[in-house]
């Protein structure tokens, strides 16, 4: 028998980055356990945002909530540990222990989900698996809630639905031209006399290349696992991050490699406070076709042409709008709104 994990695939593992902050910090200890049949006081918040304790996300979140008395930032880490969650018959809520001698029974409005990426044989595996399935049960909202989330688990299904539905409204948007390849010497029947990009089928993250580099790989990978092929559009990057039912964009004006996350310009993206009808009402589209109020979404722009190439359900959005150093208040705003807003 063969297992995903033992194939060998086609984009090598120099070009598939271990993100630190998505995966569990193994040296993350917490001494104060749960326990049962213990006094509790009980609490009321507006949200409670979870995600590994590495995540960047989350390390700025602290710093955007430092002025707010009702939210709490919990880790998987901590996962009946420190805190633990409840459903009964007639109610849902969080148990949290904040010291030897108190133990609070928690109410939450809101939940923000962060991803994590696991591997089969961690210890977590099930433990996040059971806490994702009661979050997909929370009866308020969920920011980026993991049912959500499973369209990011194939791209070629976005761009297939929610993406080509939302693009049909407009002739200034269109869909990168796509290939799912997949077989023995499949490259070259691929259209010629064009540029590709290459990318990750699935959610896990790749460094996005041309054939520069993806001509020089092991071809026999494509065999076994699928990937992403895209013709490579001339243009800018733009990425979209739609909360609060607002828009906010980073523009890149220059790069020196495909992949503009990787590249040395990444921390000069230019702010784009201005937006096209209709790219607009297209974001808007897709965050309502997706029911998802958090969303980043992906773009190369040729003057008011737009080629999206894939939207991101829970996106990170620390490294485009940090609030520690980074002048950008006015996304922090729109994000806190969106993650305190109580809807009846």
């Amino acid at each position: 028998m063969c297992f995903m994990s033992q194939l060998t695939a086609f984009i090598p593992a120099e070009f598939r980055p271990d993100i630190q902050g998505g995966r569990l910090d193994d040296t993350h200890l917490s001494y104060h356990l749960i326990e049962d049949n213990y006094p509790m006081t009980e609490m009321h918040v507006s949200f409670i945002a979870f995600g590994p304790k590495k995540d960047k996300v989350l390390l700025n979140l602290e710093h955007a909530i430092s002025d707010i008395s009702d939210a709490l930032i919990w880790y998987y880490e901590d996962l009946d540990q420190k805190w633990s969650y409840v459903q009964t018959v007639d109610e849902s809520y969080f148990i949290y222990r904040q010291n030897a001698n108190l133990q609070l029974k928690v109410h939450a409005h809101n939940l923000y989900i962060r991803g994590c990426q696991l591997e089969r044989t961690d210890k977590h595996w099930l433990l996040l698996g059971e806490f994702f399935s009661f979050v997909d049960t929370w009866p308020k909202r969920v920011i980026c809630a993991p049912q959500k989330q499973q369209t990011n688990e194939s791209k070629l299904y976005q761009l297939t639905h929610s993406l080509l539905e939302a693009s049909q409204q407009s002739a200034q948007i269109s869909i990168g031209k796509s290939y799912v390849v997949k077989g023995q010497n499949i490259l070259a029947r691929l259209p010629g006399k064009t540029s590709y990009i290459v990318k990750s089928l699935s959610g896990i993250r790749s460094i996005v290349v041309d054939e520069t580099h993806f001509s020089q790989w092991n071809a026999s990978g494509l065999a076994a696992l699928p990937a992403l092929f895209q013709v490579k559009v001339p243009g800018q990057d733009l990425r979209v991050h739609v909360v609060n039912n607002q828009l906010h964009g980073k523009s890149s004006q220059a790069k020196t490699q495909v992949d503009y996350r990787y590249d040395a310009h990444f921390f000069t993206l230019n702010d784009v406070t201005t937006f096209d009808e209709a790219l607009a009402q297209f974001c808007l589209e897709v965050t309502k076709l997706e029911q998802n109020t958090l969303m980043g979404i992906d773009f190369i722009q040729t003057g008011t042409q737009y080629v999206v190439l894939e939207a991101n359900p829970s996106p990170g959005w620390s490294a485009y709008h940090a609030c520690n150093g980074v002048n950008n208040s006015k996304f922090i705003n729109d994000l806190l709104i969106e993650l305190t807003r109580i809807e009846a």
